[in-house]
């Protein structure tokens, strides 16, 4: 049986979450509406019953029912939504968050065709939600449907679930719905009623007479996808769709935070060890077990008089083992001696990534000795970052300009270095130790003298550019020094005048 047709969506559309969002203070006597650009996305009952209405302008709706208004704030409804979605994990893991683009209607839609068995039918699994969510308060309309489109769309009509649903009876309930329900496509609906159509069924039985061709070439491609999507469907209408689109899949954040708490103070960080140690191999673990890694770690430490302090450990690269976030911690803790006794010693890791493991070749004989490097040149650097800085430690990386001395910039060890050089860099004269100011020639005659005579031997390079702040034209030469040093040289175009640039090694 097509993967597809045995899906089933329920879609959960809660009315008042612009309200809701908000944490505002209400009372049921009270008049509330939330605006948004001076129109009113969202009333109460109480301004309901006093005549405002969604979509009228805010000075009216304040005029007619005296309601005090509410900015809307899209991130709380975000925020509230994200909440709503870490609580429904329980019942599936395939939930997905559907925000309507022209109208204030947000939900989510949940696919629980694998969840079924689990929860003894779609009658228990409905019940059971429904009855979760009551003590949330809000003001929830579902639908329930074998696309997630349709399910949304099932959301505006009152429809119980029985469990003797079927795909026939969730077609019949959409030729029902109104092409009102369309929000987001107001110009398409505007010009369905000017053609007569009132509802999805009439433009249902319209493609299924005359094709989608006609419907497309007047509504535009993406509103017959649309309707497409509505029914499960074929563009060509005329069989459901033979290939399943992925289902999102839901991963809640789950935040690694252990604590271990000291039987007495403790004074010596010698004495954190076993806890440090314990708690690290508990977040290695955690990690594992997700194919997740991390590169910043959280120690906080809490003592008596409500005494507390943090200690945050970074690495260069993601890490899943504990053995270097131990060294790292460790060398941290050597150089932040512990200030007050310790009741409790804490672990938090909320910044984690998918893990990647890089793919090795095969090294029977044993000649690549890969295995300590990282970790010994990781802890190296964590000890010099601890005496001297992380300021002070950096490493230099290529960046794309014309002049030879702006070629290269300084990097923190954990930024990625440029990896492309250009054909100039690769292919051309380049020395291995290019001076910051480049040096005068003299000239004495017609010879050029730089801590000895200069005789160019390869070139001219031509460089020139950098004219958005001061033009540059320059021709570079290898030249032989008497004591046959090799040294890169170039002439200045405009001043006529002779520099050394670097030295070959």
């Amino acid at each position: 049986m097509n993967a597809r047709r045995d899906r089933l969506w329920l879609a959960l559309r809660f009315r008042d979450l612009p309200l809701s969002a908000l944490d505002a203070a209400e009372s049921p006597e009270e008049p509330l509406v939330v605006a948004e650009k001076r129109k009113v996305v969202f009333s109460n009952p109480r301004a309901r019953a006093g005549g405002v209405v969604d979509g009228m302008d805010l000075t009216t709706a304040q005029l007619v029912s005296g309601c005090r208004a509410l900015a809307r704030n899209a991130a709380r409804e975000e925020e509230a939504l994200h909440r709503l979605r870490d609580a429904l994990y329980r019942f599936t893991p395939h939930i997905d968050i559907y925000r309507s683009r022209r109208a204030p209607h947000a939900g989510l839609l949940l696919e629980i065709s694998t969840c079924l068995r689990l929860f003894s039918g779609v009658k228990n699994l409905g019940d059971t939600l429904l009855a979760f969510l009551e003590p949330r308060g809000h003001d929830l309309r579902w639908g329930l449907a074998h696309s997630s489109t349709g399910a949304w769309l099932l959301s505006f009509a009152r429809h119980e679930i029985t469990g003797e649903e079927t795909r026939r009876l969730f077609t019949d309930r959409l030729d029902r719905l109104p092409v009102q329900v369309l929000y987001d496509y107001p110009g398409a609906v505007e010009a369905l009623v000017k053609m007569g159509f009132a509802t999805l069924g009439d433009v249902a039985r319209q493609i299924r007479s005359r094709s989608m061709d006609s419907l497309t070439r007047r509504l535009g491609k993406e509103f017959t996808g649309m309707i497409a999507d509505i029914y499960d469907i074929e563009s060509d209408f005329t069989q459901p769709s033979l290939f399943a689109r992925p289902v999102t899949t839901y991963v809640p954040d789950q935040p690694f935070c252990e604590s271990i708490e000291f039987d007495y103070p403790v004074s010596e960080v010698e004495h954190l060890r076993p806890a440090i140690e314990s708690l690290l191999q508990s977040l290695a673990e955690f990690l594992q077990r997700r194919q997740l890694a991390c590169q910043h770690i959280q120690w906080r430490l809490a003592g008596i008089h409500d005494r507390r302090e943090a200690l945050d450990i970074h690495s260069d690269t993601p890490q899943s083992d504990w053995r270097l976030l131990f060294d790292l911690t460790l060398i941290q803790f050597d150089h932040t001696p512990l200030s007050f006794e310790v009741d409790c010693l804490t672990l938090a890791c909320g910044d984690r990534m998918p893990r990647r493991d890089s793919s090795l070749d095969l090294d029977f004989e044993g000649k690549r000795r890969r295995g300590g490097c990282p970790r010994e040149l990781a802890v190296t650097l964590a000890r010099l970052k601890a005496r001297v800085g992380d300021a002070a430690i950096y490493k230099i990386s290529y960046r794309d300009s014309p002049l030879p001395e702006l070629s290269h910039t300084i990097l923190a060890l954990a930024e990625k270095c440029a990896q492309q050089l250009p054909h100039s860099h690769r292919h051309g004269l380049r020395p291995a130790w290019l001076f910051a100011e480049p040096q005068p020639i003299e000239k004495r005659g017609r010879r050029l003298y730089w801590q000895g005579y200069l005789t160019p031997a390869v070139g001219p390079e031509r460089v020139a550019g950098h004219w958005w702040r001061e033009s540059v034209a320059r021709d570079y030469y290898l030249a032989r020094r008497q004591d046959n040093v090799a040294v890169w040289i170039y002439r200045d175009l405009y001043s006529r005048a002779w520099y050394v640039h670097g030295v070959f090694s």
